[in-house]
């Protein structure tokens, strides 16, 4: 399912199109809860000049002038002041003595004999019906006796046993495991303990060559520099994105004590925060498997909460349309065909549409150029704007962390043996 066109904008969005709701992840509920009141897909439709919404989707069908319904002041030049952007080397450190945090170093001991609270390395193999399953196999991995990491009785079938001692543990995979092939499936598991070892944190300050080789090879770092440039490199790419955002929501700021809205056209509020609230709950269902009233449960939310914020939200973000599309048209900024193109371009290898002809049957070529035209005011207004950087100002970028789609750790694959 294509999330709908954003036109209407919140205060701190640009101009896009909205991709596919894919799959999340599992824990479906725990997910939702992360959501903003507000989600990502405002749909309006209106075309460049006038404001009549043709929308294929069915967005709108309000047809109005949004000069007739603006006030506009200065939009040119507006002053903006924002804080700094650049890394420094305390975001550097903080940033990856938070990833670290999941990255323990060992100390080799001369401890012999296995008890509960050690923490040992360790090869093990996992065999079914005679053949070893796959992810039940491991070399020189690490574990905590006694953390229930793993399914019951490989931790305590380890203690009392002794470094080197090769130990056959027969054990079944509890009914409820999440991997369904082995749920409820007696397995052996032949383990050797390789060593005991201390456990003790890596810090910043103490990374050596081989820590890092150790643990990061696979995403490319053999060394301490490569690392803390590759990191730093990551975190300057979130806060170039967050800079993004908060010139947005400033320039919104700006355009919203400068210009003035004096109502909406008749029907459209009604008609947006409708289909908004239908958008809401579709995509809800798409990519939780959840029915509104779960996700307020999950949220500790009511009904009549949920679209107070949702009509707040439409308000706003109607009054950021209607402004940018007044704006457009004291500025005949239209559709061009070169730049209508590379947008059309963007947008399909950006949110995954077939091609462009997919992406204009799903939402009419005037809403497509309507939002192409709002992205461009946004972005003339952008390039107008005189805004300058105070590294003592309050900005978004206060280290947004090395974790998440570029972490430098990757996803490290579940171990078929833990819990």
């Amino acid at each position: 399912m294509k999330k709908k066109i954003v036109l209407i904008l919140a205060a701190a969005c640009a101009l896009a199109l909205a991709g596919g709701c894919g799959e999340k992840g599992s824990n479906k509920q725990e997910e939702a809860k992360t959501e903003s009141p507000a989600p990502e897909e405002e749909p309006s439709g209106e075309t460049e000049e006038t404001g009549e919404s043709t929308d294929k989707a069915g967005a709108g069908t309000v047809q109005y002038d949004a000069s007739d319904y603006v006030e506009l002041g200065e939009y040119k030049g507006l002053a903006i002041t924002l804080g700094s952007y650049d890394v420094s080397e305390e975001d550097l450190k903080s940033n990856i003595n938070a990833l670290l945090q999941e990255y323990p170093d060992y100390e080799d001991t001369s401890k012999e004999i296995v008890e509960k609270g050690d923490t040992v390395n360790m090869d093990y193999e996992g065999i079914r019906d005679g053949v070893a399953f796959d992810g039940g196999t491991a070399q020189g991995a690490y574990l905590e006796i006694g953390s229930g990491n793993f399914i019951d009785g490989f931790e305590d079938g380890l203690v009392g046993k002794k470094v080197g001692e090769k130990v056959t543990l027969d054990l079944t995979f509890p009914e409820n495991y999440k991997n369904q092939d082995l749920a409820g499936q007696a397995v052996v598991f032949h383990v050797t303990v390789n060593k005991i070892v201390k456990k003790k944190d890596m810090t910043y300050d103490k990374l050596t060559d081989k820590f890092v080789a150790d643990n990061f090879a696979m995403q490319g770092y053999e060394d301490v520099e490569a690392f803390k440039a590759g990191i730093k490199e990551q975190i300057q790419s979130n806060n170039d994105y967050q800079k993004g955002v908060d010139i947005q929501s400033a320039i919104f700021e700006k355009l919203g004590e400068n210009c003035t809205v004096k109502g909406f056209p008749d029907g459209l509020f009604e008609e947006s925060l409708e289909e908004y609230l239908k958008q809401y709950g579709e995509n809800l269902k798409a990519s939780y498997g959840m029915e509104m009233d779960e996700y307020l449960e999950s949220i500790n939310s009511t009904e009549e909460d949920f679209n107070k914020r949702a009509e707040d939200y439409i308000t706003d973000s109607l009054n950021n349309q209607l402004i940018l599309e007044a704006i457009a048209k004291k500025e005949n900024i239209g559709v061009d065909e070169e730049g209508f193109s590379e947008y059309k371009q963007g947008i399909v290898a950006d949110y995954g549409y077939e091609n462009e002809d997919a992406l204009i049957e799903q939402h009419g070529k005037e809403y497509v150029e309507r939002a192409y035209v709002t992205t461009k005011t946004l972005e003339m207004i952008t390039e107008n704007a005189k805004i300058t950087y105070d590294k003592d100002a309050q900005s978004g970028a206060a280290g947004t962390g090395s974790q998440g789609e570029g972490d430098a750790a990757g996803d490290t694959q579940e171990d078929a043996a833990e819990k």
